[in-house]
């Protein structure tokens, strides 16, 4: 013989709701703050300086909330040679990445910056990359880049060497994109 069994759902789903973890994210730093123009150190796998899953982790969700395509480490306060990139589901975490070769043909894209809101500059940088970089488990990886995934590398690679997107483009450029900048935020205010 069957028994009935009653389940309240309204119930189930404050629960659920009430017991998820909330998401960590980390907070960006001033585009005026020093560590954007400070080289970052390694990270030491044989003694970590904190948990590099969770690490990487919290930099990937930061990265989404942001709706960034690529976040270092120094952007959100860490000295640390480790940068995360992708889009939705696919991110890749970089620690310790390094550049083994790049073509000499470049390509020229519109790049922004989570550090630098609501300004868009295009930068010139090389079409395609060889690269290296350690996962979170500290494994080595080789990969080749080309295009926006070619720049998002680089541009984040430049953020670990503290070098900043503004300085890749000529003075007048920047002031442009500064002035468009301004006028943006100045109409977000007036709304």
């Amino acid at each position: 013989m069957s028994e009935v069994i009653s389940f309240n759902t309204e119930d189930s789903i404050k629960q659920s709701f009430t017991e998820q973890k909330p998401i960590d994210i980390f907070s960006l730093v001033d585009e005026n703050d020093p560590i954007l123009k400070s080289k970052s150190i390694d990270f030491d796998f044989g003694n970590p300086p904190l948990d590099a899953n969770e690490f990487a982790s919290t930099l990937v969700e930061t990265c989404r909330i942001k709706n960034g395509y690529g976040l270092a480490a120094n952007q959100c306060g860490y000295a640390l040679r480790v940068f995360v990139m992708g889009a939705g589901e696919e991110f890749i975490a970089c620690f310790n990445p390094k550049i083994l070769s790049s073509s000499t043909e470049e390509s020229m894209i519109a790049e922004g910056c989570l550090s630098f809101p609501m300004l868009a500059l295009k930068v010139s940088r090389p079409k395609e990359i060889e690269v290296e970089y350690y996962d979170w488990n500290g494994e080595k990886h080789e990969a080749t880049f080309e295009g926006l995934s070619s720049h998002i590398f680089q541009h984040e690679l430049d953020h670990l060497n503290g070098i900043v997107y503004t300085s890749r483009v000529k003075p007048l450029a920047l002031s442009m994109g500064m002035k468009k900048r301004n006028k943006a935020a100045k109409n977000l205010r007036i709304r």
